[in-house]
């Protein structure tokens, strides 16, 4: 059966109008769009991003007038608005600007299933609407803010299911979630009578359930007697917004407004470090920019921690803000030091809004410990940016950071989805926000919160080896696979007549 209507008499309910609309199709507007408010951020839900695509798939169904449904467009704007509002110090015009593109994989999705649904019916159908979206959000996510937002990235904790990522990336998961909406609007418009569309009920459930099985299993069979390293990560409060000095150009007289802050502030990060070496720490690393210097500083600092690094035998990661006086530019980045006090390697943060002299490849080192590699905050919001490790058997990754109260813990989480998806340890130490630890499975090994501790220091140990993931190695192979079916479906739809 083709898509439509509702078979049952309209009540009294549906004919009643607001604003031209039926009061039913404003419940099922309403209701979509306030899920919204709950994918991502402090609010997030992992059965949002299951039932959001229900109710808005039924209400841009039901419209007669293809722009009708754009009514939704000003409040999801707004719900996005609000999520994201002092979250970061960001322009009003720009979270303006991210709300509206946020609408975009909804819309794009929501539209060709509209499409679809008045000229196919069963299995096929049913995958127009996550194929569009997993197509949408994937474009999105070269955009200024990732993944951060998909449908896909508000899933961690449900552990099973996140086991997928390791096959098709972040984007498996958002499709299923909105498969599930489809399907089950393929049994509202046939009355809830489940016979008449037996196979995408029966096909969706059989597949759902056979991934959170399949995922459950890879949880249940991994390996626990590989061997560990113990990695101490460390976070010093900054007393102020540092990152003002940036957006000034850095003029010299701050560097006297500062020097007792920042003197301050690394002598807490040395003693940290020491007590974390004292714990059994092998490996030291300290959260994003929390080593802040001004240019003429940095060669003195860097002596210290080579010094630091060979005295104690053990591989130290200090995050590093670099201001250069009368610019704009500052290098926010992580070293690599040795236990022989040489500089492994040094990564400067690529994704970022300030100026930034990043070549764009991770760095990849041999040790001990496996093999190992560094990203800054931001960097692992872009799984196709992150997955330029997947081929080369990182085994554990250092991801220093600095979020805010508002995004803790999600933004973590969403980082976290890099592990399973290309089989490495995360260790991601935060500034103002949740530190967490977690295994190539996504298994939490430690957890921290920033507001919650007099002594922001994490120990975890990690695993000093990877797995080897499909993901890691063919990239985003599912995103072609949606591309190549949408464009199967409109060649063979367009061509054929439209069923009366």
């Amino acid at each position: 059966m083709t898509g439509g209507t509702l078979p049952a008499q309209a009540s009294d309910a549906d004919r009643s109008r607001v604003l031209g609309f039926r009061f039913r199709d404003l419940a099922l507007m309403a209701t979509g769009v306030g899920l919204l408010a709950f994918l991502g951020w402090g609010w997030n839900s992992v059965f949002a991003a299951w039932f959001v695509p229900v109710f808005l798939i039924r209400f841009f169904r039901s419209q007669k007038r293809w722009f009708a449904p754009l009514i939704a467009v000003p409040l999801m704007m707004a719900v996005f608005y609000q999520g994201m509002s002092g979250s970061w110090e960001l322009t009003v015009g720009f979270l303006l600007s991210v709300s509206f593109a946020r609408t975009l994989p909804f819309l794009a999705a929501l539209y060709m299933d509209r499409f679809f649904s008045r000229r196919v019916d069963g299995v096929l159908a049913t995958l127009v609407y996550p194929s569009t979206y997993v197509l949408a959000d994937y474009v999105f996510s070269f955009g200024p803010v990732g993944s951060i937002f998909s449908a896909g990235a508000t899933q961690y904790s449900f552990s099973p299911f996140v086991q997928l990522t390791a096959v098709t990336g972040l984007w498996g998961l958002s499709f299923v979630t909105g498969w599930f909406g489809a399907t089950v609007n393929a049994l509202l418009e046939n009355g809830f009578d489940a016979k008449r569309v037996k196979r995408p009920i029966v096909i969706f459930a059989a597949v759902a359930g056979g991934l959170i099985a399949m995922g459950s299993l890879r949880l249940a069979v991994f390996r626990t007697d590989v061997p560990t390293v113990r990695i101490g990560s460390i976070a010093v409060p900054h007393p102020n917004n540092y990152w003002d000095e940036i957006d000034v150009n850095t003029p010299r007289n701050g560097a006297v407004r500062y020097a007792a802050e920042f003197a301050d502030i690394e002598n807490q990060l040395f003693l940290a470090s020491e007590r974390a070496v004292a714990s059994g720490a092998k490996i030291v690393m300290w959260s994003e920019g929390n080593a802040v210097m001004y240019e003429d500083h940095e060669s003195r600092f860097m002596e210290r921690a080579n010094r630091f690094a060979q005295e104690n035998g053990v591989y130290l990661a200090p995050g590093m803000l670099v201001l250069h006086y009368g610019t704009d530019y500052a290098q926010n980045k992580v070293p690599l030091i040795g236990p022989d006090g040489e500089i492994v390697f040094s990564y400067e943060k690529t994704k970022t809004p300030f100026p930034t002299e990043s070549d764009g490849v991770l760095p990849v080192a041999d040790t001990p410990y496996g093999r190992l590699s560094a990203a800054v905050c931001f960097d692992m919001d872009f799984p196709t940016f992150a997955n330029q490790l997947g081929s080369q058997d990182v085994d554990i990754m250092l991801v220093p950071s600095f979020d805010t109260k508002a995004i803790a813990p999600f933004h973590t989480e969403t980082a976290l989805f890099r592990a399973v998806e290309n089989g490495f340890s995360l260790v991601r130490q935060v500034n103002k926000g949740a530190s967490m630890a977690v295994d190539a499975h996504g298994n939490v090994l430690a957890y921290q919160d920033f507001f919650g501790v007099d002594d922001a220091t994490m120990i975890s140990d990690v695993p000093v080896r990877g797995v080897t993931t499909l993901y890691g190695i063919a990239g985003d192979w599912f995103v072609y696979a949606c591309a190549l079916f949408l464009l199967v479906m409109l060649g063979s739809t367009i061509r054929a007549p439209r069923p009366a």
